[in-house]
């Protein structure tokens, strides 16, 4: 038979590929054979991403308020690690890690197949990409957790400021509870999207205080002035909510929050 007969093709592989197979180093076609792998691989991946954020909702925090000085800022977890390396700059030379730096990284990588010729997979055999790579990784992880560990360390010293000089004129215990009570009732949604950014979605604290328990230790009349009046600068007046109905629906749940 001549290498053209179609009764030596088989279904669904293509034709071209018998030709490829008899080469020592392996070779395959790019289209389709290796492309279709590649799409089928990345048609898995975006169907497991979408069903992860469908049955993990991202909850909105509270609005944007400029006049907070107390608020904290941080990017998000994959950012945290060029925004740790822009502290170590401070003033004038923060172009250094803001431009300079990400811009010569950028233009290694466009230049590594120029710059790492080599034809070999084995990582021990390309000592320079996986030198390169490793101490990217590492760098990239240790970054990380240095930021986060700063940042839950400023987050303390916001709790232990409003819970001193700024903090409640009410001795709140610590309950071994962390159930919230009362979930259905309208001031547990307002809290959650105004007050849960510096008091916690958990009423655990974050720069405000915690409130766990304060139930226990002052009543919905009780709390509906101190509230109002707010605690500058951790708190503005009202909590940042200018509606009383909402200001009353809010301590009116927090007056439910009993927790032992």
């Amino acid at each position: 038979m001549s290498a053209e007969d179609p009764r030596q093709k088989i279904p669904g592989v293509p034709r071209h590929r018998r030709e490829f197979k008899a080469l020592a180093d392996g070779r395959e076609p790019f289209f389709p054979n290796f492309l279709l792998k590649e799409w089928i691989a990345g048609a898995v991946f975006l169907a497991g991403f979408m069903l992860w954020v469908i049955y993990n909702p991202v909850i909105l925090g509270p609005k944007a308020d400029p006049t907070d000085t107390t608020f904290i800022p941080v990017p998000d977890w994959y950012f945290l690690f060029l925004f740790q390396f822009l502290k170590y700059f401070p003033g004038p030379d923060i172009i250094l890690p803001g431009v300079v730096i990400p811009v010569i990284a950028i233009l290694l990588m466009m230049f590594v197949p120029w710059l790492d010729r080599s034809k070999s997979r084995r990582p021990f055999r390309r000592p320079l990409a996986t030198a390169s790579m490793m101490l990217f990784i590492f760098m990239s992880i240790w970054l990380t957790a240095e930021a986060w560990g700063q940042h839950e360390v400023e987050i303390g010293a916001g709790v232990a400021q409003a819970s001193s000089s700024n903090g409640l004129p009410f001795a709140v215990q610590h309950p071994t509870s962390k159930a919230l009570l009362n979930t259905s009732m309208p001031g547990y949604t307002i809290f959650q999207q105004n007050c849960a950014g510096c008091h916690g979605s958990q009423l655990e604290g974050s720069v405000g205080p915690e409130l766990r328990g304060i139930g226990n230790v002052a009543t919905a009349q009780q709390l509906l002035p101190v509230v109002t009046k707010g605690f500058s600068p951790m708190m503005p007046p009202g909590g940042g909510l200018s509606d009383p109905k909402q200001l009353q629906s809010v301590v009116d749940w927090l007056a439910q929050q009993k927790q032992h």
